[in-house]
Formats: C-alpha cells, sequence, structure tokens
C-alpha cells in the first residue's frame, strides 16, 4: 500500500503521532507525508523507512500534489486542515480522504465551508465522541461518507519499560520533588491556566514539566509565562519546546518513577494522544472528564475530575501522587 498524507505544518504535535502510529502499525506500506511549513518537526521521521517526508511551500504545494497523484498509484490521499489542497487535486486520487483531527467544531465548520464533498471518497475522525460531533454538521447526501478512523500510539517509543534518562539533562533539583506533566498548546481549550492555578494550590514539592510542540509567535508563550508569575509557580514550572517523542517517551517514564502524574485540563479533545502516550508508558492521568477518555485502550489509568473544576483536581492529585524515590 502507498498513502500519500498531506498537512500544513511539520511540528512535534499529535500530527506527527497520527504518522507515526500508522507507519509503525504498517511497515510494509509506504507513507509520502507533504507539509507547507517547517515548525521543528521535519526530521520527526528519519528512524522510519517507510515513511518520506518533503516540505514543499504553500504556493508550489498543490501543483506538486496534484503531479504527485496524476503519476503515481497511490492507494488513498489524505488530506488534513487543507480543504483548499483537496478541491484542487479532486478527480486524480483514486481514494480521496479529508480528516478532521482538531476538537474545535468552529475550525471544522470553516473547513467544511470550503471543501467540495462531493469529490471527497471519506471524510474521517478519530474517535466516537467526534463523529457524533462532526455527523449533524453534513448534509443528508454525504453522512455515509464519515467514518472513525482510530489514531494508533507508536508503542516502539511510548511503553513501559525503556530509558529513564530525560531529567539526567536538566537542573532543577528532583530529589523531593514530584513531577506533573502537561503537553499541549497555549490555547483557551487546552486549560493551561487551570493547570497552573492547581500546581499553585499544590504543596511546594509538586513542579510542573510543560511541553509545548508549536506556538505561531511570541504572544501566546508570553501569556503563558505571565499566568506562571501571577499565580506563584514561576520558579515551580519548566517550559520545553518541540521535544522529540523519544525524549517525551522517557519523561513520562521518569515522571512515573518519580511518584507523578500527567495532567490534561483539556475541555474537549478528539482522541487525546498526550492522553494515550503517557498512559502507554504507565504514567497515570489526571484529567477534566471527556467521554472521549472511555475510547482509550488504556482507560483505567485516567481518573477523572469535573470539567473546570481546579479544587477537585488538586483534591485527586493529592491523592494520585506522592514520591516514591529519593
Amino acid at each position: 500500500m502507498k498513502e500519500l498524507i498531506v498537512y500544513p505544518n511539520a511540528s512535534r504535535g499529535g500530527i506527527t503521532s497520527v504518522i507515526r502510529g500508522r507507519a509503525v502499525h504498517d511497515p510494509g506500506a509506504l507513507f509520502d507525508v507533504i507539509f507547507f511549513n517547517d515548525k521543528g518537526g521535519s526530521d520527526a521521521f528519519e528512524d522510519l523507512p517507510n515513511v518520506r517526508a518533503s516540505i514543499i511551500g504553500r504556493t508550489r504545494a498543490d501543483y506538486a500534489i496534484k503531479y504527485l497523484v496524476r503519476n503515481f498509484p497511490y492507494e488513498v490521499v489524505s488530506i488534513l486542515s487543507s480543504p483548499e489542497t483537496a478541491n484542487f487535486i479532486a478527480g486524480f486520487p483514486k481514494r480521496l480522504r479529508y480528516e478532521f483531527h482538531t476538537s474545535n467544531i468552529n475550525v471544522i465548520i470553516k473547513e467544511l465551508q470550503v471543501l467540495n464533498l462531493d469529490t471527497v471518497d471519506e471524510i474521517t475522525v478519530p474517535s466516537q465522541q467526534m463523529s457524533m460531533a462532526v455527523e449533524p454538521l453534513l448534509t443528508q447526501e454525504h453522512k455515509h461518507k464519515l467514518q472513525v478512523l482510530p489514531n494508533l500510539v507508536d508503542k516502539n517509543v511510548f511503553r513501559p519499560d525503556g530509558p529513564l534518562d530525560f531529567y539526567t539533562k536538566q537542573t532543577t533539583p528532583a530529589v523531593g520533588k514530584v513531577p506533573l506533566v502537561w503537553v499541549g498548546r497555549f490555547e483557551e481549550g487546552k486549560g493551561f491556566r487551570q493547570f497552573l492555578r492547581a500546581l499553585a494550590e499544590l504543596p511546594t514539592e509538586y513542579f510542573g514539566i510543560v511541553v509545548v510542540s508549536l506556538e505561531k509567535g511570541p504572544e501566546r508563550p508570553t501569556e503563558f509565562l505571565m499566568e506562571c508569575a501571577v499565580n506563584g509557580v514561576s520558579d515551580r514550572v519548566e517550559l520545553y519546546l518541540n521535544q522529540p517523542q523519544t525524549e517525551i517517551a522517557k519523561l513520562y517514564r521518569w515522571t512515573k518513577t518519580r511518584g507523578g502524574a500527567a495532567v490534561s485540563t483539556s475541555l474537549l479533545e478528539s482522541f487525546g494522544y498526550f492522553v494515550a502516550e503517557a498512559t502507554a508508558c504507565g504514567l497515570p492521568v489526571v484529567a477534566f472528564e471527556l467521554p472521549v477518555w472511555k475510547e482509550q485502550e488504556h482507560s483505567q489509568l485516567i481518573s477523572s475530575v469535573p470539567i473546570g473544576s481546579v479544587s477537585s483536581l488538586v483534591n485527586n492529585l493529592k491523592a494520585q501522587t506522592g514520591c516514591n524515590s529519593g
């Protein structure tokens, strides 16, 4: 099988996990991937022999993609977050799939307004929960095209056993401290403020490790740092950008040995790769309650609290965590 995947940004975020998961689970398939912008993830697939990633500027990309689908036998062409590209190549791929991975319904509506659904063979989402959210947005004649295409976790990387040396590179003393890991973007739907408020209410032996994969500019990171200062936790938060998946997996396993946890304060998720990958490493997660967690493979490691309740988050973290080593 040969698949072409198109997505605007080459970062180390969720779409990287989507592509890696497919490639690892189907090593006999070949995946050509085209990005428009290098956002720090251009080398994220170098260890996978069945993934060939290219970055082509937006002004030339559509013509390059049309050339590829006209001249190479792709079984499926998957377009993510670029309805204009799907419209431009319509009629050439054997099977044209449009994928939604965002949980932001407004973004989905905007893309559907541009997308020519008559020329799309499949519309996919990664969970049953998102299928129920997207289905009402489709006209009756296109509803049958909606399918759930579950995301896959790269278990070669995200597994309970493996290296633990992420923190040996860092400077903050770890003895007697309990790490809490938060991964996401600094946008309202990810709830970073609730995470910082919870950290402020926890005893000082708790500290946060925050990993961000992609930001468009300095505004939102600056807002995050200001929120750290407002909550008085600037000296208890470490911020990391564009970490490779191998390092993230080390972080999850290391956090588990320290009696820590992953914290998800998302208000909505289409799948929740952060939670899926953390639990695949055996790390417990405390999260705002979302229906999609029930679809996770390791749902028994997810402890839910009412959405938006910082006090419940704090109490649950106190109950679930504790320092296990010196």
